[in-house]
């Protein structure tokens, strides 16, 4: 009889336990997103130059690459989100963004005969599109985790692009006064790379537990009224 209740307390334990790790996984992926965008700038531009045709590529293809991770993210979710998924996300974009000091010179040569304005977008596209497409990915995903009810999606969005862009500016900030002059482009990166990392482990230990049914549009019952007790 009480079958119903007890799986919905359960639910509602295990939520508010991954809120604080989920608000804290997105915050460390949106920080990351403005920080490569900003070691976009010292790992290209030397070979470039610094210039407005660079500032210009790296911000189309960290567009780009979010916009098409938004819209896949917001997919795969639907198909069946999992703490583990998202952080598998994190992960491969953590270890895309360690490997890029060694990808930086190929990816260089590859892009060379286009030309220099093209090569600066091929390169920026190569080295930096597949990890933030991957970080693009986890905000939409993790809305899912975060919701348990069709009442609760717009609340649960707006509260993760907050968290996610307020990190963003302090990255922002931290990159560019503190972080690049004392760590160095190359130690910076890996380090953001490995914090990704890092961050995704808790999660992907702890499995792929599925969320629970979410509440059907019209339904007054909660998203566990369909359980029988």
């Amino acid at each position: 009889m009480f079958t119903g209740c007890g799986r919905r307390a359960t639910c509602c334990m295990v939520c508010r336990m991954s809120r604080p790790y989920l608000y804290f996984a997105i915050s460390v992926s949106g920080a990351s997103v403005l920080a490569v965008e900003i070691l976009g700038t010292r790992i290209l531009g030397p070979h470039f130059g610094v210039s407005l045709y660079l500032w210009s590529a790296l911000i189309t293809v960290t567009l780009a690459a979010l916009a098409l991770g938004y819209a896949l993210g917001g997919l795969w979710a639907d198909r069946g989100a999992t703490m583990r998924r998202l952080c598998l996300l994190l992960a491969a974009g953590g270890a895309w963004i360690v490997a890029v000091p060694w990808l930086g010179a190929p990816g260089l040569r590859l892009a060379e005969p286009a030309g220099m304005r093209a090569a600066m977008l091929l390169s920026a596209f190569v080295l930096f599109f597949p990890p933030l497409m991957l970080l693009g990915m986890a905000t939409p995903y993790a809305v899912k985790l975060r919701a348990v009810s069709v009442g609760e999606v717009g609340r649960a969005a707006g509260d993760l692009y907050a968290v996610s862009t307020l990190a963003s500016v302090a990255a922002a900030l931290a990159t560019g006064f503190f972080l690049i002059p004392n760590v160095g482009v190359r130690g910076l990166t890996i380090a953001v790379g490995a914090l990704l990392i890092a961050t995704a482990i808790p999660g992907l230990a702890r499995g792929g537990a599925p969320l629970p049914p979410s509440e059907p549009p019209g339904a007054g019952g909660g998203p566990w009224s369909n359980v029988s007790g």
